[in-house]
């Protein structure tokens, strides 16, 4: 008998939990609350300039391996453009750049040939990097860093202010959303080991050719079609159906309710809390801490200038509250607008996600055109201004103890999100990690029940 197995959230861990289910035959259903499908990582036409737009920019890395394989098993690799090798432009004010480009040497020594001449770093803060690879080398356990500031970490590998403002603030801020004298060193501490470290391909970035909805949302929607399985947007979760410890079935807003073998709930945790009954909460600790999660907003500004503003694919930001800029006319293979279309990134924007969108868009051309010379010369044809107030969580110190493992402590229920255990954090890869992760505890305790119920036969 064919086993059935319902995910709810159509996200990336949503998907690439139901696209693994569906690959080792499994009935699956897909339930959105939505209207479309792509979670907290989606993108829409702008009615007026016809271009996509993300509703947060995303780099990929080549460590992004979960990532890789899932848009791999929808045929959507194609949608990524990867760079030959590690290469990031800074530019300061009035136009003043440096850059990190990496030769194709074995890791670690490509990175050193990229920062060993990132003329933004004194020759002083570019020998003590040896301090940082050094630090990475020791085996610290992942919880003695999770009571640490990245800060505080790197003050410790003997990085100047210089070098943590004009190099590790803005790979902290990229890779974790937030600052890094909030955030833990423990996340941080494993993506510099998987990104650098690792291989060199491990550290190449790539880019979505189109929006991010184009990257995995159609390629998913074909594949679980093909495999037989069943998507239904516009269909909210009201509860799930709980029975002595065992979830049978959820409930849906409309009344209507869904049996399953097993339930892969792939949403937000405040999502998750109001699936499960305020009672059982209070009682079970996995609950009740994801109470104490909190989260780390990002802003993202579209800019539509009647002329191309630099010739960059995307830069990082110095000395600015924006801190990366991304050059969509060139990094979109379809953009309408062929010139002049570009976004602005602010990560752990607390500070600023109550300015008004007026606030927020001045203070950006104002910085940009310090940034950019020929931005004061472009005429401004339109601007939209993103908040994700929820955008990610933020990892603050002591947060890897709060995150949930997948098995819940509900028999039947797993639970996927970049905002679970992974050990990385809550990116595109956390998300993937655990949808793969929760599908294969799926089919390994599907598998088993078979072979059980085969011997009773």
């Amino acid at each position: 008998m064919t086993k059935n197995v319902i995910v709810i959230g159509g996200g990336f861990a949503g998907l690439s939990a139901a696209t693994a289910l569906s690959e080792q035959k499994l009935s699956v259903t897909v339930l959105e609350g939505r209207q479309v499908l792509g979670g907290r990582a989606y993108s829409f036409v702008d009615p007026q300039m016809g271009d996509s737009v993300d509703n947060g920019q995303h780099l990929f890395m080549g460590c992004y391996r979960e990532t890789l394989k899932f848009l791999h098993r929808i045929n959507s690799l194609d949608h990524l453009e990867f760079q030959p090798s590690l290469s990031i432009r800074f530019v300061g004010n009035g136009g003043r750049q440096a850059a990190i480009r990496c030769l194709p040497l074995p890791p670690p020594w490509h990175l050193y040939t990229g920062l060993l001449r990132l003329s933004s770093l004194s020759i002083a803060d570019r020998w003590r990097l040896r301090h940082v690879e050094k630090a990475l080398r020791q085996p610290t356990p992942a919880a003695e860093l999770d009571q640490i500031t990245v800060d505080e970490w790197l003050t410790r590998c003997h990085q100047s202010e210089r070098a943590k403002r004009h190099l590790w603030d803005l790979i902290t801020i990229a890779c974790l959303n937030e600052d890094p004298k909030v955030a833990s060193a423990a996340t941080f501490v494993t993506v510099l080991k998987q990104a650098f470290f690792e291989d060199m391909d491990a550290s190449r970035l790539a880019f979505a050719n189109g929006g991010l909805s184009d990257l995995y949302v159609s390629g998913s929607v074909n594949y679980l079609m093909n495999h037989h399985g069943t998507i239904r947007t516009k269909c909210p979760v009201q509860r799930l159906d709980i029975r002595d410890g065992r979830v049978e079935a959820v409930i849906l807003r409309d009344g209507g309710r869904l049996e399953a073998d097993a339930i892969v709930a792939a949403v937000p945790p405040w999502a998750l809390l109001k699936l499960i009954p305020d009672a059982l909460v209070d009682k079970e600790p996995y609950f009740r801490q994801l109470n104490q999660l909190t989260y780390a907003p990002i802003i993202s500004i579209h800019l539509w200038f009647d002329r191309a503003i630099t010739d960059d694919l995307f830069a990082g930001l110095l000395d600015t509250h924006i801190q990366w800029l991304f050059n969509r006319s060139k990094i979109h293979k379809d953009a309408k607008t062929k010139e002049g279309y570009v976004s602005l990134v602010i990560s752990g924007a607390h500070h600023f996600v109550s300015w008004t969108d007026k606030k927020i868009l001045s203070m950006a051309i104002e910085e940009l055109r310090r940034l950019y010379p020929k931005a004061g010369d472009a005429a401004l044809l339109r601007s939209l201004v993103i908040k994700e107030s929820h955008a990610t969580l933020s990892p603050k110190i002591g947060t890897e103890s709060l995150r949930p493992a997948w098995t819940s402590p509900l028999k039947g229920l797993y639970v996927a999100g970049d905002w679970t255990q992974t050990g990385l954090p809550a990116t595109i890869e956390s998300a993937c990690v655990s949808g793969h992760g929760c599908a294969e505890l799926v089919i390994n305790r599907l598998n088993q029940k078979t072979s059980k119920e085969a011997a009773y036969a």
